[in-house]
């Protein structure tokens, strides 16, 4: 990590803001709690807030620990000492493995509160300008500092690579990228068919080469197949944009072909015994996909 001095001075941030900031301390003092319990709301919309905040203890003691971060933000001591226990916050981030996304939506939340009680407290003017730059100031070089230890913790495992295992890596990384694509590929391709399907479906069902209500059924199930594989397309691209790997998705199609084989089969007095063996599959992917939205 850069020295505090640097970090200051790439931020631009001068004695000036920090007589700003002090201006804020008894302000923003008498938000404090609200800032707290506003926060909590906003970080529990988060879909795995409950993996990192498990018990009441945990959010007892983060509570606190946030309401010691607001606090020495207003005191306008701004040495190694701040900046190490900022590091050190982000090097605890790192440790439970809280995704950087996290931070950086909870950051965005902070400033729109402070500017809010800000704009409350000041009005439009000149004072109230000037406070909001500095303040803006200062909560992007926590944020700076914070994601730090993410960049660090990245780059110390690339660093003690051998050679081989670089070139390894990055001919890994590479390959990886064009399954990606070749992944990408093969479901435009797989629509196509869809496509192709559905209005063979929807030709059988008006030239009545198929009984009305089978046709029916087939179309719909045919087109809840589309939309799976739409859906499918959807995340793989959130994947190639740095998402994560969404299985739940390919289980999604997989239901949707069942289902659809289903919607056939049960026009079929005959095959009870096929209709009970797809309710199973249908069952067992359920209990799956489930499995998985609920972790």
């Amino acid at each position: 990590m850069e020295s505090f001095e640097q970090i200051k001075r790439d931020f631009e941030f001068r004695d000036e803001d920090v007589r700003n900031i002090l201006k804020l301390k008894t302000v923003m003092e008498r938000y404090k709690e609200e800032f707290i319990e506003r926060f909590y709301k906003f970080i529990f919309r988060f879909p795995e807030a409950g993996k990192y905040l498990k018990n009441d203890e945990i959010v007892k003691r983060h509570q606190e620990k946030l309401r010691e971060w607001y606090s020495n933000l207003f005191l306008g001591n701004y040495d190694y000492a701040y900046f190490h226990k900022l590091y050190r916050i982000g090097e605890k981030h790192v440790e439970i493995g809280l995704p950087t996304h996290y931070v950086n939506a909870s950051f965005n939340f902070i400033r729109r509160f402070f500017i809010e009680k800000i704009n409350q407290e000041f009005g439009l003017s000149e004072e109230r300008n000037a406070l909001v730059v500095s303040i803006g100031k200062l909560l992007d070089i926590n944020l700076d500092v914070l994601t730090a230890a993410y960049r660090e913790e990245e780059l110390s495992r690339y660093q003690v690579m051998t050679k081989f295992e670089k070139t390894l890596f990055v001919t890994a990384k590479r390959f990886s990228d064009m399954l990606d694509f070749t992944l990408v590929g093969a479901l435009i391709l797989v629509s196509f068919f869809v496509l192709g399907l559905f209005v063979y479906d929807i030709y059988q069902l008006v030239f009545g080469i198929v009984p009305f209500d089978k046709g029916i059924l087939m179309t719909l199930g045919t087109l809840l197949v589309l939309w799976a594989v739409s859906e499918l397309m959807q995340e793989e691209i959130k994947h190639l944009k740095g998402g994560g790997f969404a299985i739940g998705a390919f289980i999604g199609v997989a239901l949707a072909a069942i289902i659809r084989k289903i919607l056939i089969v049960s026009l079929s007095a005959e095959k009870s015994i096929e209709l009970l063996s797809y309710g199973a599959i249908v069952l067992s992917l359920g209990i799956v996909y489930w499995l998985l939205k609920k972790k």
